[in-house]
């Protein structure tokens, strides 16, 4: 996890405010697949797991949930912070932290939101934060997560395969980053025997929600 940490650490170092901002300006204000579901789930409150530099966070404060989020780098973090601020949403509620060890206190939240968190995790540690992310959701609530396909990028990038089908890439512009292509059979394994519904989407990969249960 070191090597990915660097990677994202200075991923989102060299990502100038600015172009974040103007990257939000156009962001697509319709309802998506995860905001559908969620408002079908009544969900209030929602975690971003790995919120990047926060705009999907700001779609979600834009349809009145309650937005909390973490994510590994801390200059992902700050910018984040800085987009919801600059659009008139509370930022206070964002923090560094690692998906495997949120610190959030457990049930905390009516959904978590991952997007494109686990696939860039070796299939093994992508299953401890799924866990993780459901331990702070109460009962009753759900987990929803983007899972990529892979396309001819992530093939053609230098990276080493693992036994576990994990891309652990060492070289090129994605040198320290690992990926790992989800197929359906290891969706049911991510799962790990909670209900869970694959969510239409337009999209290559798939959206998962899982029910945290009772």
């Amino acid at each position: 996890m070191d090597m990915d940490k660097a990677f994202w650490d200075r991923t989102w170092e060299a990502i100038a405010p600015e172009r974040v901002s103007s990257y939000a300006a156009h962001l697509d204000t319709a309802e998506d697949a995860v905001v559908a579901f969620l408002r079908e789930r009544k969900a209030k409150t929602v975690c971003d797991a790995g919120c990047g530099c926060g705009v999907y966070a700001l779609k979600l404060a834009r349809f009145g949930f309650a937005v909390s989020g973490f994510d590994i780098a801390e200059d992902a973090v700050l910018l984040t912070k800085k987009l919801l601020s600059e659009n008139g949403f509370s930022a206070r509620d964002f923090k560094r932290a690692d998906v495997l060890a949120t610190g959030y206190p457990s049930k905390r939240f009516d959904a978590v939101v991952a997007r494109d968190v686990i696939d860039h995790m070796p299939i093994a540690q992508g299953m401890d934060a799924v866990r993780e992310l459901l331990r702070i959701v109460r009962p009753g609530g759900c987990v929803v997560l983007t899972l990529d396909a892979t396309d001819s990028e992530y093939e053609s990038e230098p990276h080493e395969t693992s036994v576990e089908g994990d891309y652990l890439f060492n070289g090129g512009k994605w040198n320290g980053m690992a990926f790992h292509p989800y197929s359906a059979s290891e969706i049911k394994k991510l799962a790990d025997g909670r209900t869970y519904r694959i969510l239409p989407s337009n999209e290559n990969g798939f959206i998962v929600a899982l029910d945290a249960g009772e």
